[in-house]
Formats: C-alpha cells, sequence, structure tokens
C-alpha cells in the first residue's frame, strides 16, 4: 500500500477454496477513507488470477476467472473488464472523508482452470490534487482452486497475502454504504489519466510490498468455459 494513501481495502466472504466450474461465489471489497479528507474520485480494479510464470493464457487462472460487479443503481451484475491498460477499469466512486464503501463482486472459475494456489486482488486508485500525484491502495486475498468433483465440505475463507495488511486508522463509523460506482462498467476514453496512472502506480506498491503476481492482459476471445 503507498504510505501516504488514506485508504485501505479489505475482501471479505471469498471461499479459501473454490472447486472448479462449481458456478458463481459472492465476496465484498470494502475500502475506507480514514482522512478527515475527501479522496474525490476513487477508482476501482479487481482481478483473480495464479502465480503462473508462463506465457500461455490456459495456464492463467485469470483466463477462466469471470467477475462480475453489482450495480446498486439497476440491480443487476455487469462483468469488469478484463483488460488493465490503456484506462481500463471497472468505475469510480466518491469517497467523503471517514467513509466506507462495499463494492459487492462475484467470480465464476471454469471448469478447465488450472488448480493450485491462486489470488483475488482489489486495486484503489485516486488523484491527490495538492501533491499533484496519484495515491493507491490494494487487497490481495489468496485462495485454493480444486479440480472439478472434489469434496470441498470445508471451503474456509480467503485468507490475506503477504505484505498486504490494510494500513491501521480508525475505522469510519456507520458501517459500508452501497454506494454505486458511476460511469459504465469498463470505461474507455477518460479524459482523466487516472485510470492508467493509478492502476501502474498500484501494481508497482503491490511489487514493492513483496507479493509477486501479475495482473495480465489478454488476448481478444474467451477461454472461460
Amino acid at each position: 500500500m503507498d504510505p501516504t494513501s488514506q485508504l485501505s481495502l479489505a475482501v471479505s466472504g471469498l471461499p479459501g477454496k473454490i472447486v472448479a466450474g462449481s458456478g458463481w461465489h459472492n465476496f465484498t471489497l470494502t475500502a475506507a477513507n480514514h482522512s478527515d479528507q475527501s479522496l474525490g474520485q476513487v477508482q476501482w480494479l479487481a482481478t483473480v488470477d495464479n502465480y503462473a510464470d508462463s506465457d500461455n493464457e490456459k495456464d492463467w487462472l485469470s483466463t477462466y476467472a469471470q467477475l462480475e460487479y453489482f450495480n446498486p443503481k439497476s440491480q443487476t451484475w455487469e462483468s469488469i473488464a478484463d483488460e488493465v491498460g490503456n484506462g481500463f477499469y471497472f468505475g469510480e466512486t466518491s469517497l467523503d472523508a471517514k467513509q466506507t464503501v462495499a463494492i459487492k463482486l462475484r467470480v465464476n472459475i471454469g471448469a478447465k482452470a488450472p488448480a493450485g494456489d491462486g489470488y483475488a486482488l482489489g486495486l484503489g486508485g485516486y488523484a491527490d490534487q495538492k501533491q499533484n500525484c496519484v495515491h493507491s491502495a490494494f487487497a490481495l486475498y489468496e485462495l485454493t482452486v480444486l479440480k472439478p468433483g472434489t469434496s470441498n465440505d470445508n471451503p474456509g475463507q480467503a485468507k490475506p497475502g503477504k505484505g498486504d495488511k490494510p494500513s491501521g486508522g480508525k475505522q469510519p463509523q456507520g458501517g459500508a454504504a452501497e454506494i454505486p460506482a458511476t460511469g459504465s462498467l469498463a470505461a474507455t476514453g477518460s479524459s482523466s489519466a487516472l485510470p492508467t496512472i493509478a492502476l501502474v502506480g498500484g501494481l508497482a506498491v503491490v511489487a514493492g510490498a513483496g507479493a509477486v503476481f501479475v495482473v495480465r492482459r489478454r488476448k481478444s476471445g474467451d477461454a472461460t468455459a
């Protein structure tokens, strides 16, 4: 996490073990502004992937992991763009002082997904107008993908990965509010440079914290079956 960031993120409700092909699994990305100042528009990214070093997309968990965001305005689930870069992100939320937002997500890991260790990543970035820079925060939670047909009576909860514990600070009062992200999911062509800058900055922070992972960009086509 950016040490100057006033934002902290956490994931809850995500199973620690998921059987490939077992359908949708809901979880929540919670973000808290611990400061006395508004952070303005905070932009979000989320992904589910594994630690494979292979260049073959068939070895990547992200190839088979469908992610959706619940839009409170439309009361529907909407797909999150799987391309990271060129300004792709899945929405933004205005986060005021001491405010907390709960973003509902769900993941469906296809039956052909590689079994083994993986992670869910949530990332938020916002512009600091006073310092003319971008701050970011992330939550990296580890999970295990099991082969189709595997018994999973005790899936447990996904646990924080190394180096990614949310920052300290007093928890904002009032709990998490369901605040809809503005704009369309997979928005592109923003007049602001924040999407790309925030994502790149956030990834650098995660790598610096000792978490070894890559948020990968898939080619056109779908291999999520």
